[in-house]
């Protein structure tokens, strides 16, 4: 049995180097289980004791390029999605998108009247109900949302369902949840949409079936040049009738 390597997550977290984890995560993005082993066993030789994950993450991410860039953006959704800020307007922007995509009727930043105070509701969708949607953004990676997001968003949503005529209170996060926010969703009726949470419906899911990747997965743009479309309000790929 090999020496154990521990790894520093963004966090600064450390947990030790878990090949598995690697292998799991490229084979969930469409890489063969072959491929993912091939991937593992090069970076193995130059793991050393606390390595940053970033560090990791991009050797992966220049070997996916040489054998697999097709899944390329696949593989960076995540680390795209967190470069949408440092603010979370641009992902609730691209929240609102990612909905319109599958049937919602939206509106961003909207001014609510509720029955104690106003409030700001991140994104207002619509199909066959009205839906507060509280939108949890993260910029570093490693992290959780966790069950402080989800009571609020149930609070503002007991003030406002009355005067807003709202249905349903909706958490949107781009990181995981804990279970606190899954047993508390579950009690009040909340629907929660995280990463890959709930099970086949996760963001990252819907992102992936409907191809709506943001513009920060883009390697052939500089950062200075994904930074400008979005501040022009382009934030997804297919504005810009290209190829991840």
């Amino acid at each position: 049995m090999g020496r154990v390597i521990n790894v520093v997550k963004a966090t600064g977290e450390i947990e030790p180097f878990s090949k598995e984890k690697v292998i799991s995560s490229l084979v969930k993005v469409g890489a063969e289980k072959e491929l993912a082993e091939k991937i593992v066993s090069q970076i193995e030789p130059n793991l050393y004791e606390n390595i940053p994950t970033f560090q990791i993450y991009s050797t992966v991410m220049k070997i996916l390029k040489k054998e697999r860039r097709e899944i390329v953006e696949r593989y960076s959704l995540k680390k795209a999605i967190m470069d949408l800020g440092p603010t979370g307007y641009p992902f609730e922007k691209y929240v609102a998108g990612v909905l319109g995509e599958i049937g919602y009727k939206t509106e961003t930043n909207k001014i609510v009247s509720g029955k104690c105070v106003a409030h700001e509701i991140d994104v207002v969708a619509q199909n066959n109900k009205k839906h507060m949607i509280e939108c949890k953004f993260h910029a570093i990676p490693g992290g959780r949302t966790d069950v402080k997001a989800a009571l609020y968003t149930y609070a503002r949503f007991l003030d406002v369902k009355d005067k807003g005529k709202f249905d349903t209170p909706w958490l949107i996060t781009n990181t995981k949840v804990t279970a606190e926010v899954k047993a508390y969703a579950l009690c009040v009726g909340m629907k929660v949409t995280a990463w890959d949470y709930p099970e086949g419906e996760g963001l990252n899911e819907l992102i992936d079936q409907g191809k709506l990747y943001p513009v920060t997965v883009l390697t052939q743009l500089s950062e200075k040049e994904k930074r400008d479309l979005i501040d022009k309000g382009i934030v997804f790929c297919k504005d810009l009738n290209c190829k991840a």
